[in-house]
Parts: structure tokens; C-alpha cells; sequence
């Protein structure tokens, strides 16, 4: 059974008990299904990155990248397992890199990567944020409520990376702005571009081996 299967019959359930209309319905499936698909990564995310020990790198990372999409959103693939295996990709990345990174910055050079990188995403959510969900319309004050959380969010961020930065690893911080910087990229016309190019290639490859990443 797919997730998408399991979330609408879990859904069908709740409408009729609730009585709820139908595009509720839609807006409870469409719930169930993310958090349903968020606990199911958790599981596979952690269990990966605790064998590659970058589990703390990664930890990090899925926070920082979450809570960010949770208020800006971004571009997905149209299959859960594939959403899901490029999610692994991303993450275990960040920590892998953000490992690797520690061993060439110092602390000093904190500054000179932070601030280029913040004023970056700052500007793609003035421009692009929230991006658009799909079984809901973001009318133009949620817009405007998003668009300003979303850069509240990454000031405070940005704000205790250079706090800490004399108290915490440096692949820790390193971690989770490179989660911040894929998903800044997801919610911006070259992301979903470039993420509906990756989906439509996974699903092509797929189809010819048999569907398995559905």
C-alpha cells in the first residue's frame, strides 16, 4: 500500500466521522500524508546518518531545513519514495560536507560565509516566499505573514550561528546552512525547474525498471 493510499483511507475515516465536505477531505489527506511521510524519513534519515556518523550534523540539518519549509515552502517530487530518496541525498550531503567544512574554516572566517549566504536567502524569500501548496490558495495577507516569518526565521538563525560560534562545532552550524541554502534553491524558480527535471528523470527511470520508486 502506498502512502498516498494509506493517508486517504485514514482520511475517508476521519471526513465521514467528522463529516467534513470533500475538499476538506482533500486538506486532511493532504496532512496525513505529510506527516505520515515526515515520520517515515525521520526514521530512515537518522538511522542512515547514525551510521555514517554524521548523525549530529544531520539533526542539525533537518531542523534548520524543516522549520524553514514548513513557513516557506518549496518544490517536491510528485512520488513520496522519491521524495523521500532525494531527501535522504540531501541531507546525508549536508553532513557529510558540513563535516568536511570544519576541517578547512576556521572560526574567523565565520562572518565571511554567513553574511553572504544570509543576504542570498533573504532576498529569494523577499522575492519568491511562500511558494504555493498544493490544496490550498495563499491569499495575499498570509503571503505577506510568511514572506515576513520566513525572514524573521533566518535573522534569528543567523544571529545564533554567530553567537555560538565560539561554543559549538563549526560542522554543526555548517550543517544546517547548507540545509537552509537547498531549501532556500527549492522555493525559487530555478529549484522547481531543476527538482521537477530530477523527478521526471526518477520517474522515467523507474517506470522502465518496474515502478519500484512510486
Amino acid at each position: 500500500m502506498s502512502l498516498y493510499s494509506a493517508s486517504s483511507k485514514i482520511a475517508k475515516y476521519i471526513t465521514e466521522e467528522a463529516d467534513l465536505s470533500s475538499r476538506q477531505a482533500d486538506r486532511v489527506r493532504y496532512g496525513l500524508e505529510i506527516i505520515l511521510g515526515t515520520l517515515i524519513k525521520g526514521v530512515v534519515l537518522l538511522m542512515s546518518a547514525g551510521f555514517l556518523r554524521i548523525l549530529p550534523q544531520v539533526i542539525v540539518a533537518l531542523i534548520c531545513g524543516s522549520l524553514l519549509r514548513l513557513v516557506s515552502g518549496g518544490a517536491h517530487c510528485t512520488s513520496y519514495l522519491r521524495c523521500l530518496c532525494c531527501g535522504l541525498v540531501v541531507y546525508l550531503s549536508a553532513g557529510m560536507i558540513a563535516l568536511n567544512l570544519e576541517k578547512l574554516l576556521h572560526p574567523g572566517q565565520l562572518a565571511m560565509v554567513l553574511l553572504p549566504c544570509f543576504l542570498t536567502m533573504a532576498l529569494c524569500a523577499c522575492l519568491w516566499a511562500p511558494a504555493e501548496v498544493p490544496y490550498r490558495t495563499i491569499n495575499y495577507e498570509e503571503r505577506l505573514l510568511f514572506k515576513g516569518v520566513t525572514l524573521v526565521y533566518l535573522t534569528v538563525l543567523l544571529s545564533a550561528a554567530f553567537l555560538s560560534g565560539d561554543h559549538i562545532r563549526l560542522s554543526y552550524i555548517m550543517a544546517g546552512l547548507l540545509a537552509l541554502l537547498v531549501q532556500t534553491f527549492s522555493f525559487t524558480p530555478p529549484g522547481y525547474l531543476i527538482i521537477g527535471k530530477i523527478d521526471e528523470s526518477l520517474s522515467y527511470i523507474t517506470t522502465r525498471k518496474g515502478g519500484l520508486i512510486e
